[in-house]
This record gives C-alpha cells, sequence and structure tokens, in this order.
C-alpha cells in the first residue's frame, strides 16, 4: 500500500525493470517500442472491517517507449539527464488506489479517487544490481501529500528465457499522504473518531516510513509476447496501525500479465 495501494505498486514495480531490457523489442526502422496487453491482480486489504479480505481484479496493459519518452501503466517517464550509469527522470505518475476504505462496513464513506503525482526520479545501475530515490507530489488535489521512494534492486537470469529482479526499499509518505493512505482526516470523520497525521492527538507528526520487499519477473513465451509477474509485500509500523483505519501489519499483492509488441 506504499506508492500506489500496492496493487499497483506491484503493476509499477514490474514495469520498473530496466527499459533498456525492451531494446530487444524496438523496431529497428523506429526505435519505437509499443506493446500491449493485459493483466489480473490479487491484493489483501489491511483496512479494519474489510468487506473482503482480498481484492481481485483486472487491468489493461501497455507500454511505449520512443527517444527520452516512455509511457506505461505506472506513468509518463521523459528522460532528462543520462550521464554515466546515472539517470534522471522528470515523472508523472497516477495514484491508482486497488484498494479503498469505502471498501469496508465501518467507513464505506471514505473514497479515494485516482490521483495524480508529479516529480523526479534518479536511477543508477552498474551490472546486476540498480537503485533509484524517486520524489512525487500529488498535483491533482487527492491526497495534497508527497512521499519519497528510495529502491534498491537485483536483476539475474536463471534460465535464457527468464529475468527476475528482487527488490527492497522503503516509502516515505509525508502527514497530508499518510493521512490519505492510512488515516482519516478530521474534515471525514467527526475529531474523536479521526486519525489524522500531525493533527489528531497521538498521530506521528513527520511522515511515516513504509518498507517493502518484491520479486518481479518476465518471461518471454514468443519473440513478441511476455509473460510478466510479481509478488510485493508492504510493512506498517504502529505510527500506521495505530490508526482506526488500519487492522492489519502488513499487506500483499500478486499481479500476472501478459503483453504482446505490436
Amino acid at each position: 500500500m506504499t506508492r500506489y495501494l500496492t496493487g499497483a505498486a506491484l503493476i509499477a514495480a514490474a514495469f520498473a525493470l530496466p527499459v533498456s531490457a525492451f531494446a530487444q523489442y524496438e523496431e529497428p526502422d523506429t526505435g519505437r517500442v509499443l506493446m500491449l496487453g493485459a493483466g489480473a491482480y490479487a491484493v489483501t486489504n489491511p483496512y479494519e472491517s474489510a468487506k473482503d479480505d482480498l481484492e481481485l481484479g483486472a487491468l489493461p496493459l501497455f507500454l511505449f517507449q520512443q527517444g527520452r519518452l516512455t509511457v506505461d501503466l505506472s506513468g509518463v517517464s521523459w528522460r532528462a539527464l543520462e550521464l554515466g550509469p546515472l539517470q534522471l527522470d522528470a515523472r508523472l505518475s497516477p495514484r491508482i488506489p486497488l484498494v479503498d476504505p469505502d471498501d469496508t462496513e465501518l467507513y464505506d464513506g471514505l473514497d479515494r479517487d485516482v490521483g495524480v503525482d508529479a516529480g523526479l526520479r534518479v536511477g543508477a545501475q552498474r551490472g546486476a544490481f540498480s537503485a533509484s530515490a524517486e520524489y512525487l507530489i500529488d498535483i491533482s488535489d487527492q491526497s495534497g501529500g508527497q512521499s519519497v521512494d528510495l529502491n534498491i534492486a537485483w536483476s539475474v537470469a536463471p534460465i535464457e528465457r527468464l529475468e527476475l529482479e528482487i527488490s527492497a526499499g522503503a516509502v516515505w509518505s509525508d502527514e497530508d499522504l499518510s493521512t490519505w493512505l492510512y488515516g482519516i482526516s478530521t474534515d471525514e470523520m467527526i475529531q474523536a473518531r479521526a486519525y489524522e497525521f500531525g493533527v489528531s492527538p497521538g498521530a506521528p507528526s513527520g511522515g511515516v516510513w513504509t518498507p517493502h520487499l518484491g520479486v518481479q519477473a518476465r518471461y518471454r513465451l514468443t519473440d513478441r509476447t511476455l509473460l510478466i509477474g510479481g509478488l510485493e509485500a508492504d510493512f506498517y509500523s504502529s505510527d500506521i496501525t495505530d490508526s482506526p483505519l488500519m487492522a492489519d501489519d502488513s499487506s500483499t499483492g500478486l499481479f500476472v500479465g501478459v503483453m504482446r509488441r505490436f
């Protein structure tokens, strides 16, 4: 439930395998990559009184890359700078709530609509290891918050057609975003039941950190078809689980999809 409420974070992570790995799918005359597909996800719902412990759904998949531009389900990236192993990307990223407080018995009036964040991502890769730091700020007036996502990853190809990536990191969410993700603002609930970070008694100030671990995979079924998938878990500290909205100290998402180059 970190970057995009677990499920979409998992999808974004599947696309976060080094973009250069898609070079083999470029059209030789244009250098363009166009892939379309579909996927299914299963995400545990960590909210109190969840109507379903497991949320299931499907999403369209797409990837377009040409020159410095990359567009996929995780957002729009523009490669602003590339200097040796370092890359700097400008980002527009949707925040997609695949699990929602509205899917609970006690808090079914708390809607979390899709938002849009903007920011920068700095990444570096050396051999099989990569690291990134991403700063995002809400520009859609959903959460009004900011986040910093720190991530390290190790990729390996155990067999010819299969690539795996193991990742670990942590996301810092400021008070506004933490309230949107894990709490209840005083505008949404009577003050006695609200849990607004930095405002409500007992709710911490200064934002919260959420560690996450993940495994992503990409398997080449044919020269034009990829099977992608992943598993990601997010872990919540007592600063988060003290919120009356939260029932669990972790959440897990599973994603599987198929994409074809056109």
